[in-house]
Formats: structure tokens, sequence, C-alpha cells
């Protein structure tokens, strides 16, 4: 398995879509990859490898990390999705549980928490009660929705970071002009989120996106890979977005007990029939979004109904790929939705 860092330089501004998500799904994720493909191989080799990569490949949706660097010393706090389940300070006093009851709206916002404390969720989970014996006291919260525990930084840095927002949300005012006459005649807002680097006290912190690509064959290459630093990501590229300032890729194996019996999808997931009877606790979405063929084009996809990451499985499933054909283009639509996923309950 390896990981992939996306850095990205400050402010840098993304339009994955028009809900302005703060992480990218694995379905846009995978369509980025495949364009990328097209301009550095030929449209042989790329049918070739889209056939193996669907066959053989699974890519993990991409999150939010922070790189966290002070007195020259960089480490990396990576977020997965909070699970769907329900999380509680179990054999509390009254007041424990009227402490709970006035935060419960604020833990209930946080979507995201640090792998370490994903790993703590994990090994305090019981099979039977099917929920997780857990205090979030034991850590911060980041910009309303982003999980660390506190033994993971100092406190300096802590300051720093709950008084931080990794993705912004920004707007930019455009003009519809006419060609003839070149007078104004409508004006319209193009919406970004944008990456921002902190600097405070000799201490900086830096956003960055991060998946996973479980690949044993290396069917996706790392150059592969690396072409999304040569063509930017997501839409809106001629206003600047999407630019990739450095990518990593490196070995990768998950440090969390596997007991085969519970899983968190870190990946969106187009259910097989096969699959459904493994659901336990799930989100669904919406997924749809106008297809892209070497350029941007007016034809939608079709809405599917996927299951968001961060939902629960008993038992391993394997999600599948919506592929159909359309007129004027010579190659399948393909929409990503295998299962990629992360083995929950019980500790290493």
């Amino acid at each position: 398995m390896r990981k992939v860092i996306l850095s990205f330089k400050d402010n840098a501004k993304l339009h994955i879509s028009d809900e302005l998500y703060d992480y990218i799904s694995s379905d846009k994720l995978y369509s980025m990859i495949i364009n990328a493909l097209s301009y550095v191989i030929t449209e042989s080799e790329l049918n070739i490898i889209v056939n193996l990569i669907n066959e053989k490949v699974k890519i993990s949706s991409a999150f939010l990390g922070l790189k966290i660097t002070k007195n020259n010393v960089s480490k990396y706090i990576d977020f997965l999705p909070k699970p769907y389940l329900l999380i509680r300070e179990k054999e509390s006093s009254k007041k424990i549980e009227e402490e709970n009851l006035l935060n419960r709206k604020k833990y209930k916002n946080i979507n995201w928490v640090s792998c370490n404390a994903f790993g703590n969720l994990s090994k305090k989970y019981d099979f039977n009660g099917d929920d997780i014996d857990y205090s979030f006291k034991n850590g911060f919260i980041i910009d309303g929705k982003y999980y660390i525990e506190n033994y993971e930084v100092e406190d300096d840095v802590r300051d720093i970071l709950e008084d931080y927002s990794p993705i912004k949300k920004d707007m930019l005012q455009r003009n519809t002009i006419d060609r003839l006459t070149k007078a104004s005649i409508d004006t319209y807002y193009d919406s970004f989120s944008v990456l921002s680097i902190k600097k405070s006290n000799g201490i900086k912190v830096e956003p960055y996106f991060y998946f996973f690509i479980d690949d044993d064959e290396e069917i996706l290459k790392d150059e592969y890979i690396e072409a999304l630093q040569f063509i930017s990501i997501g839409g809106k590229r001629s206003l600047g977005a999407g630019v990739i300032e450095k990518i990593d890729i490196n070995k990768y194996k998950f440090n969390i007990c596997d007991t085969g019996k519970r899983y968190v999808n870190v990946s969106m997931i187009y259910p097989k029939e096969s699959d459904l009877s493994r659901i336990s606790k799930y989100s669904l979405e919406n997924r749809n979004g106008f297809i892209f063929s070497k350029k941007s084009t007016s034809i939608k996809k079709p809405t599917l109904r996927m299951i968001k990451e961060g939902s629960i499985f008993n038992g391993k499933v394997e999600g599948d790929i919506y592929s159909f054909k359309v007129d004027g283009i010579s190659h399948d639509i393909h929409v990503y939705g295998k299962a990629f996923l992360y083995p929950f309950g019980g500790e290493q």
C-alpha cells in the first residue's frame, strides 16, 4: 500500500465541486488521476491501464492533514472521518453527564478525527453494545470539526491550532461580457476552498491532502500519480485553482487491528447487491457532476446514491464501478465506487 501527499502553496485555491468539500472524494480523485494519465500515455495504453485499475486497484478519498514545523522539526497529523457510531462516556457521574449534554452539539459537529484518535476510538469500540466508550474532553477541536487528542501536540502548538482554519471559503466576482458590445451582461461568483498556511512564534502549520492506494502490482505507477502535479486538479483551472506544489509517495501499512468483524470506509462506495447485508451504520449522498474528457463538457453524469466515508460495515464489502457510454465520447465513462476499508475495533 502507498500513501500519497499532495502539498500546496499558501492560499492555494481549489474548486472540487460546487459544494466546496473539505476533502476530495474517491470518485472525483479517480477521475482526476485518469484525466492526468490521458496526458502522459497514448489512448490505447490508457484503455488498458484503466481496465486494470478498475479490476485491481483501490483508491481512498483524499483527506486533510497538517504539517506542523517547530524548531526545524516537522510532524504530520492526518485526519480520518469520524465513524458513524454512538460515541459516549460510559459509567460517568451525573456532573459529567450534564457536561456532555452541554457539549453535545460541539462534539456532534466533529467530522474528522486524527489518526491517533481514530485508533483509540477503535480500541474503545464495544462489539456487543455497538458503541464507543470515549470522551472528547481528551482533546481539542480545530475550526469546529477537526479533533486532535491533547498529547499529540505541545501547548504552544495547541494555542495556534485552536485559532486556525486550514480551509477557508472564498468567492471571486466575475462578469459576463457581451462579445459584440463589450458591455457587462451579468455578474456572478465563482467559489473556492482556500488552503491557508499559518505562521506564529516560530511555528508553521501547513495543510495538505493525502490518500491511500492499494495496488500490489503497482499498476498505477508513481509517475502516473505524479502527473497530477502538471495538470492541476478540480475545476476553475483558468483562474489558477488546483495547482499542486509537490507530491510525495511512500509505502504505508495500517497500524491497527483487523478482526474481520467491523470496517469503516475511507472511500465513497457504490455497493454491489451482495454488499447490502453487511451495511450497518451509514450516510448516503447523491453523486453527479459534469463529465470531463480532456476538457469540460456540458454533459451531466447520472445521479447515483453512494455510501459516504465513515460508514460502518459488518465484514468486508467490495463496492462497484458504474460505467456507461456517451455519444460523442470515444471511451466509457466510469464512476468509481469501490470500497476502501479501514479495520475497526480491537487492540493491535
